[in-house]
């Protein structure tokens, strides 16, 4: 009895040291990231090993340039500067997720963001004006624009631009877009009035001197490689060249080509992807499609 309680003791003994060695020798991460300003992004490989686990291997994912991805468990920004396109997020938040989600609440919001084509993409940017305060509601100015792409140059079809009260009823880590609900000032006579009603007096300075140059700029970088990157996912399914697509309740789509290719794009309206790509089925076959 003893010599079988030593003996199972040395087994798990083994059985721990080799756990413990394959995540020293086969735990790692190997990383490639190169920048292509002039492109509107950067482009990664990435081999991820966890132990016994197995690894995960990402090739050629493309970044907007001004973005930040994880890499490794560290934040990499795709800095390409001068032709950089802007991170939409981090404009005096205190993390990214409130404001990308506070930014497509307002995609939503037909007094800010509105359709004038059937082909046009909708963009929605803020800037928090007062940064000090950490708990709803927020105090910001929204920025939303309508853009198509014509003989390659980016062209605004309709903005939007002014200050928001917004409020949430919960402090979650995860917000549900439906739940917001937002105050603003009038337009005419009635707008000086109302600002003093809604938003703090520190605010309110803040307002009378906003120039909104900055975010106009930022979005609009940010959608002309958006966009460009919706024309190619479209050749790609039109030329069979598409592997997987994955969709967001955002607009968002991330397509997977055959050559393992990751691009990142929004589509104009919610669902058109999928259009596209019963277009081609005949010709093409099945796509793997997804949506969360």
């Amino acid at each position: 009895m003893k010599k079988v309680i030593k003996i199972s003791f040395v087994v798990i003994g083994i059985l721990f040291g080799f756990l413990f060695l394959s995540f020293v020798f086969w735990g790692g991460c190997e990383k490639n990231f190169v920048t292509y300003s002039e492109k509107g992004y950067c482009e990664f490989d990435l081999k991820s090993c966890e132990g016994i686990f197995g690894c995960k291997k990402y090739d050629d994912v493309q970044v907007l340039c001004g973005s930040v991805s994880t890499l490794c468990g560290e934040k990499v920004l795709c800095d390409c500067g001068e032709n950089q396109v802007e991170d939409l997020t981090l404009n005096n938040f205190r993390n990214d997720q409130i404001e990308k989600t506070i930014s497509d609440y307002f995609k939503t919001q037909k007094r800010f963001s509105w359709k004038n084509r059937d082909d046009s993409h909708n963009f929605c940017t803020i800037q928090n004006l007062k940064p000090d305060k950490e708990l709803f509601p927020l105090y910001v100015w929204v920025y939303c624009g309508e853009y198509i792409i014509e003989n390659n140059k980016l062209k605004t079809v309709s903005g939007s631009s002014g200050p928001v009260k917004i409020d949430y009823p919960n402090e979650l880590s995860y917000y549900n877009i439906n739940k917001f609900s937002y105050e603003a000032p009038r337009d005419g006579s009635n707008y000086s009035k109302d600002i003093k009603v809604i938003f703090p007096e520190d605010v309110q300075q803040k307002i009378f001197e906003h120039d909104v140059k900055d975010l106009i700029a930022k979005l609009e970088k940010n959608a002309f490689v958006s966009i460009s990157n919706w024309n190619e996912i479209k050749r790609g399914v039109a030329e069979c060249e598409i592997e997987s697509v994955m969709q967001t309740h955002a607009l968002e789509i991330t397509a997977t080509f055959k050559d393992d290719r990751t691009i990142l794009a929004q589509e104009p309206k919610i669902d058109d992807i999928f259009e596209v790509i019963n277009a081609y089925k005949d010709k093409c076959g099945e796509i793997l499609m997804g949506t969360e």
